[in-house]
């Protein structure tokens, strides 16, 4: 269980990287008797809005294309951080936490996300935009540090760029399935690319997947494995190309994706699980009343097209994107109905792009343009709550203490509407000044104009009906910081981001870069607060919060080693946030949101290839971070604390370990003229950190290291292949997001990551 304390230890991983390396001499020494070059595949990526080389972007930025994403098993977003350095996705209660370098938004339907998430580059902002279609990718690229510049205002922490593959000149089509457990992973997916024309093509892929769960729901209401996970997506893409200048795509696409259960245990005892006897420890086995259930169908509809013109390309990205979501989650993940929290949200984006690009390669290369972005959404949230003497104080866990926590207090229905416009504006130009052959020169400025309405109220009835709560239900129900409300304002914010950048060939295989740059993330209307007080952690002072904003300094340089046969690159950053978002649990049945005051993320960044022989390929990275909360005075506090507000300046923040390593080792041999056996064996370590807000010790998640691996047999050609695939061979038991328990004294609960699988893979290319 994570109970130790946070440390510095250097990451163990590193010794199965020493491990891999002692057979470096041996492979090298293959390599001299055949006599044959190695060299790596160069790594095309479109980082700043042009096909470039990877070594050529002075971005901190890792790449993984559609093979290796297949190969590592990665599925959804939340796979990636194991293979991505100081990148993490975890799984709330309510809304996915996306991380980058330390900074990530809470759980909070009035929040943007901090790290940009981009579909063929379309900015998908909103958490529930995450469970979107991930499959029949031809890339992925992660940018780390703000990208304001080419990406927009809410890309403050980094980067995640999706490419969908493209329809070809040929026919094309590859059909796989996987199945395995623990818990019974059934998944199929299909491909089919056809030319109909010389200009016209069409491309159609989808997905279904089905997971039975890897905990167990003891309680005799369910008796089930949870979370058991539905999905299907399915996208069908059109590509035209009517003469030799213009290219143009149309993408629809749409995923439904129905979750039973969540990954919430509790993992203390609180004044009410402590008398229930119910499991209270952290081995996969919860006891949770509720029916839980998530249902999300995203949309998306995205027309891209460039034009090649004199002087450069015209590109438009026109978009109309969004989502429908139910969820009902057991708020206090127990035995006990204390706060079953219906969700019903509804998002609907439309967005336009338009893009001019020089072709490169002179004196000046130049990117302008202008951005348009209109969003509405609507949440609305009900529960029927029962407080019972155990949610105020903790009476004791002897039979009379008992019978006093679990007497009935209060009930009462509680329903919040909540509602946001938005319309944000902006235009962006880069240019980059070729000096000399080796030295060159960035500067980026964007404008963005931003204005959102937003709009909350909450309804306290009587339980089972519509009338107002009586005054001494209403008296609790205060004490708890839950009082009806409405609140409605409207912001009208811009703000100038610019960018500086120089880079210098110190040698022909040596580039390096130095950038400084300012980030935003949008201000906007806290959509979980329960009251409308004033003052610290009031939800009437706090239901407007304002833009964050980051001043980044960036170090790094891209090398090129051994001939050709490896690379290196390096990031040294530092980045200082004002006015940074936060949203903490309030212990109750809402969040506080805030602007926290400032704080400090640097540290490295490492990663690296290395073709070692025609057979074997190596690659890792490593990371270093220090987040630090430079001002922090009105924090939350530890759920045991006698305070309410906790001054957390000088300390860390959740989801921010010291060191995080990843090492893969990648075999691949011909059995035969005809038949090739390949090997992947790849770990990834995390360092000690916290994993909620209030920096709560029984939060703390131990360093661990993980490990996968898969072998497959298959036809040299890629025709057809059957794999073995191993996930989290350590087995290591973690937390992904932790919390103090609802309307409980004392009890603490965390989300449980998946535990040790095994699946059987077969895949067929047409």
């Amino acid at each position: 269980m994570p109970v130790s304390p946070v440390n510095d230890e250097e990451p163990s991983v590193l010794s199965l990287g020493s491990l891999l390396s002692l057979t470096t001499p041996a492979l090298a020494q293959t390599e001299a008797s055949t006599g044959k070059k190695l060299q790596l595949e160069e790594v095309l990526v479109t980082a700043q809005k042009r096909v470039e080389s990877l070594g050529d972007v002075p971005v901190s930025v890792t790449a993984l294309d559609g093979d290796k994403l297949q190969k590592a098993g990665i599925s959804n977003l939340s796979d990636l951080s194991d293979y991505t350095p100081n990148f993490k996705m975890v799984e709330g209660g309510l809304l996915p936490n996306v991380y980058m370098r330390g900074v990530g938004s809470g759980s909070n339907q009035g929040f943007e996300l901090s790290v940009g998430i981009f579909s063929d580059g379309v900015h998908l902002g909103r958490p529930h935009q995450t469970r979107g279609a991930f499959m029949d990718l031809e890339r992925v690229e992660v940018l780390r540090g703000p990208q304001s510049i080419l990406f927009g205002k809410n890309a403050i922490a980094g980067a995640l760029s999706l490419i969908s593959a493209k329809p070809g000149d040929e026919v094309e089509s590859h059909f796989s399935g996987m199945t395995g457990g623990p818990d019974d992973t059934q998944e199929f997916n299909a491909m089919v690319s056809i030319p109909l024309s010389d200009t016209f093509g069409v491309r159609a892929a989808f997905r279904s997947r089905d997971e039975e769960g890897y905990m167990f729901n003891e309680n005799p209401a369910r008796d089930r494995n949870e979370p058991a996970v539905e999905e299907f997506s399915g996208r069908v893409t059109l590509g035209w190309d009517p003469t030799d200048t213009i290219a143009s795509t149309l993408k629809l696409e749409k995923t439904n994706r129905v979750q039973r259960g969540r990954q919430f245990e509790t993992t203390h005892a609180s004044a009410l699980t402590g008398c229930s006897g119910e499991n209270v420890k952290l081995d996969g086995i919860k006891n949770a009343d509720s029916d839980e259930y998530a249902e999300i169908d995203n949309y998306n509809a995205t027309l891209n097209v460039d034009v090649d013109v004199a002087g450069g390309t015209f590109s438009s990205v026109t978009a109309a994107t969004g989502f429908d979501s139910e969820d009902l989650f057991d708020g206090d993940s127990s035995s006990f109905n204390t706060v079953p929290l219906l969700g019903i949200e509804e998002y609907d984006q439309l967005s336009q792009e338009f893009r001019f690009t020089s072709p490169g390669g002179e004196f000046m290369d130049y990117i302008f343009g202008v951005f348009y972005q209109r969003g509405e959404m609507v949440f609305d949230e009900s529960t029927p709550l029962t407080i019972r003497n155990g949610a105020l104080a903790d009476a004791g866990r002897d039979p009379v203490g008992c019978l006093i926590n679990m007497q009935t207090n209060v009930t009462a229905d509680l329903e919040k509407d909540f509602y946001m416009n938005s319309d944000a504006w902006s235009g962006f130009v880069q240019l980059t000044f070729n000096l000399s052959e080796t030295l060159r020169t960035t500067l980026g400025v964007r404008y963005v104009r931003e204005e959102k309405e937003g709009f909350r109220e909450l309804f306290l009835y009587q339980s089972g009906t519509k009338n107002d709560v009586d005054p001494v239900t209403g008296a609790i129900l205060g004490a708890l910081n839950i009082e009806a409300h409405q609140l409605d304002r409207v912001r009208d914010v811009g703000v100038t981001l610019p960018s500086v950048n120089v880079q210098w060939d110190a040698t022909p295989d040596v580039m390096t870069y130095l950038t400084a740059t300012q980030g935003a993330k949008s201000g906007s209307f806290d959509a979980r607060n329960n009251n409308a007080s004033y003052g610290p952690g009031g939800g009437g002072s706090n239901f407007e919060f304002e833009d964050e904003l980051a001043t980044a300094y960036e170090l790094g340089a891209k090398m090129t080693l051994a001939d050709g046969a490896a690379e290196l690159n390096l990031a040294i950053y530092h980045v200082k946030y004002e006015d940074m978002q936060v949203s903490v649990f309030d212990g109750v049945a809402g969040f506080v949101v805030s602007n926290a005051g400032s704080a400090l993320t640097q540290g490295i960044e490492l990663d690296s290839r290395w073709l070692l022989s025609e057979w074997f390929m190596l690659s890792g990275s490593l990371a270093y971070l220090d987040f630090e909360w430079l001002d922090y005075r009105e924090g939350p506090c530890v759920a045991t604390a006698e305070e309410d507000i906790c001054d957390l300046s000088g300390k860390e923040n959740q989801q921010t370990p010291k060191w995080t390593a990843a090492v893969s080792g990648t075999f691949s041999y011909p059995l035969s003229s005809d038949i090739m056996l390949d090997f992947t064996a790849d770990a990834s370590y995390k360092d000690t950190h916290f994993t909620s807000g209030d920096l709560d010790p029984r939060g703390i998640q131990e360093a661990y290291t993980k490990v996968n691996a898969r072998l497959a047999v298959g036809e040299a050609n890629g025709r057809w292949s059957v794999a073995l695939v191993g996930k989290n061979l350590s087995d290591e038991m973690t937390i992904g997001i932790g919390s103090p328990t609802v309307l409980d004294v004392g009890g603490f609960r965390g989300t449980l990551e998946p535990l040790r699988s095994y699946y059987l893979e077969g895949r067929m290319r047409f």
